[in-house]
Parts: structure tokens; sequence; C-alpha cells
């Protein structure tokens, strides 16, 4: 972890341009709070449609084609919560899963190589450690149970992104690997978010997804996805067949984005398609330098075959944003404010029955092309009949005492760097 400090903070900065962030979910045949995770959006040298960003990206250009592009970040912050629960830990929040310490949340370093006109080749890979890392993947399976060997959370943590492709003038993308999930609006990675913590929204879809991707895009204002994965962010088997996940989006001009994504497909042991899992996503953004507001509504079903009855478990979720710009350009400082809801009818996505909702105010300060100050106080409210939230000596799911409310203010400070790397000379 100080190795990759001291590089951050050594290292010739520049504006951060990118990439996105990392995303996870519990298996479908854990149904804890504490292993459930959510989603993000994919980064390429211009950001993809359902990036939220904390402003547009400069307008300085992109990377030359074929420029490979080192960067990285160091995130810490405190985070004090009303409850103090004695274990420290944010119940259903994997960004920033620490309470009550100063904590660095998450350290990053990647190298991308972005493709061009009359170079297809792309390349992402990405590493990164810290508690957040550690929440990511909690709830990676062991496919075995307590006989596997070489799997589980152990092995995937600190891998963040690992994937190749070839982009083609025609529009014609494909790519495999370890990618960011387009699900949701905000990335693993905060940097680029409007907000410091992620919404229920996002902590209960992928942030990442292993396997293969295909799409089409035409005349720049339709891209049509076709992904096979190995399951609802999961890099170990739950079963022995793929998931599938489709995408449409739509960006009639350049600061307006719609796109509808459906997933499907088994994620729990059974795999017959009356036990497959069905989800909807819904969202649109529009973005400018000085104004930006989203809209989100997710909708799931799944029939849990596992449990007596076969009941179908049913979620959605919706949530708004809007960012304005209070004033600077090379400083900037912008306001955002979010609200939103998520009704786990089941219990399915968090482990309980109740509708959560949140109300959360950020404060977005950066200094110096490399330096973001964030400072943001969140409201969160549970239905659950018996609390959700951990609270003082309550630190286990079910146990007496959990909270109804929460209340959070964040202090995070944020340093990060993107460079381009001199081109390699090959002697003849």
């Amino acid at each position: 972890m100080n190795a990759i400090v001291w590089l951050l903070l050594a290292v010739a900065l520049r504006p951060y341009e990118g990439p996105g962030a990392v995303p996870a979910e519990q298996p479908a045949s854990v149904a804890s709070a504490e292993t459930s995770t959510a989603s993000s959006a994919e980064a390429a040298a211009e950001p993809t449609p359902h990036v939220e960003h904390a402003a547009p990206p400069p307008s300085e250009p992109s990377p030359e084609a074929g420029t490979w592009v080192l960067g990285g970040f160091v995130d810490a912050s405190y985070q004090s919560s009303n409850n103090q629960p004695d274990n420290h830990v944010w119940r259903g929040m994997f960004t920033s899963p620490r309470t009550n310490e100063i904590s660095v949340n998450l350290a990053a370093l990647y190298v991308r190589r972005d493709p061009g006109p009359r170079d297809p080749f792309h390349f992402e890979l990405a590493l990164h450690a810290g508690p957040a890392a550690d929440a990511l993947v909690s709830s990676e399976p062991t496919p075995g149970g307590p006989d596997s060997k070489f799997a589980g959370s152990e092995t995937w943590k600190h891998l963040a992104r690992a994937n190749l492709g070839l982009s083609f003038d025609t529009g014609t993308d494909v790519t495999a690997g370890l990618m960011v999930c387009p699900i949701g609006l905000g990335l693993f990675w905060t940097p680029t978010n409007w907000h410091y913590s992620t919404p229920w929204t996002l902590n209960a879809v992928p942030y990442y997804m292993l396997g293969g991707r295909v799409s089409q895009k035409f005349a720049d204002k339709v891209e049509i996805q076709a992904w096979v994965v190995n399951g609802w962010q999961t890099m170990g088997d739950i079963n022995k067949v793929p998931s599938y996940m489709t995408a449409f989006i739509v960006t009639p001009r350049k600061d307006v984005t719609i796109q509808e994504i459906v997933y499907f497909g088994p994620d729990d042991v059974d795999m017959s398609p009356r036990a497959w899992r069905t989800f909807f996503n819904t969202q649109a953004t529009y973005n400018t330098e000085r104004f930006g507001i989203a809209a989100l509504f997710d909708i799931g079903r799944e029939r849990v075959t596992a449990l007596p009855g076969e009941p179908v478990a049913l979620w959605l979720a919706p949530a708004v944003d809007v960012r304005w710009r209070v004033l600077g350009e090379r400083h900037t400082w912008d306001m955002s404010a979010r609200g939103g809801g998520y009704w786990d009818r089941d219990g399915r996505m968090f482990g309980v029955r109740q509708w959560l909702f949140e109300a959360v105010y950020t404060n977005d300060v950066r200094l110096f092309d490399h330096v973001l100050a964030r400072l943001e106080y969140r409201y969160d409210r549970s239905t659950a009949e018996d609390g959700f939230f951990y609270r003082r000596s309550a630190t286990s799911d079910g146990a007496p005492g959990l909270g109804h409310d929460q209340h959070t203010i964040i202090a995070a400070l944020t340093g990060y760097f993107e460079i381009g790397l001199p081109k390699l000379k090959v002697r003849s």
C-alpha cells in the first residue's frame, strides 16, 4: 500500500480523465446485506454515457491513439455516523464501508491503451487495494464450499479491471475480460462521481462483470451491446452456465444520454429458466459543464427455487440526482443533491424486507488538477421492522438494537493523476 501511495504522489500530474470505476453484488444464493454489491460504468478516452462525472472532462484532446496511459488515485476519508457501530462498518455500503475512523479507503493504479481510427487494439489493466476493494468482492462464490481452493475474495480482491479488445472504424467493438458494468449512475471508483457515497441502487447491481461484449454504434447516436458474462458480479462460478445482458444506448446530442439495459440468466444453483433472474435498468442523463441532472429506475425479479414454496423475489429502485457548478474553471466547486429509494420486497438484495430511502448533499472542490476535496451529508432511513443499520454493539444482521435511521457526515480527500507514457522505439 505504501508503495502505491508514494508512486501516486511522486509522478508528474495531469487532469484526471478516466477510467470510470469498478463495480459487485452478492450472488443470488447469498442474500446477506453485508455481501450484496453494485454496479459501475466503463471508461475510455471519452467517458461512456453511463459514467456520472463530477464535471465534463477537460477540453484538451485525449491521448493519441496507441499511447499507453498510466493513472491512479489515493482516496482517504473520515465518515462520522451517529449510530457509532462498534465494528465501524456501514452496512450495505461497499465503496466506503468504514465509519468513525480515518481510512485510506481505496488506492488504485491502472494502465490503459486507447484505440484509434487505424489502430483498433485497446487494453486495460487496473489494480486496487483498501477496505473498499475487500468489500467489493466479499460475495465472490467459492465453488465446492468449504472444500474449494484457489478461489474466492482473497484471489480476486486486488484485480479491478483486466480486458482487451478491438474497436473498428465500422463502429463495432469486441471486448473480453473483466469489465466495468454499465448499469447505474456512478462508478465504484468514486473520483468521477457526483457524490462520494454511492446510492442504494448502485449497491445492489454489479459493479463489474467477467465475460465478453460485442457493441455496434450507428452514426454515433445509437449503440447496441450484447454481453455474455459469468454471472451477476462474479469472477468465480455459482453454476456452470453463463448469464446475458443487452444494452440500448441513445445519445441524441453530446450532453444527453438515454439507456435501457436488460439482464437475464441463472444466478443461483438452479439453472432452469424458471429460476432465472430478470432485471431492467432505465436511466437518462443531461450533463454540461455548469449543470447536470440524471434519473434512474430499476426493477428486478427472481424465483428462489431453493426456498420452500419457491417464492418470487421482487425489487425496484428510483433515483434522481442534480449537480450545479458554483464557481471556477481550473479550480472548481460543484454542489450536488440526490434522492432515492430501494424497495427490497423480499429481502433478496439486502437481506431484509424494507424500503431504503436516502437524501445526499455534496460539496465537491477540485484543486491544482489533481486534488479532490469533498464534504458530504447523507441521511438514510430503513422501514425494516427490526432496523437495518449497525448501531453501537448491534453489529450483526438481526441483532437487537439495529438502527432505522442514519446520519453521516463525510470528509474526503483524493489525489489522482493520469499521464501519457512515451512510445517505445524499436531499434533497427
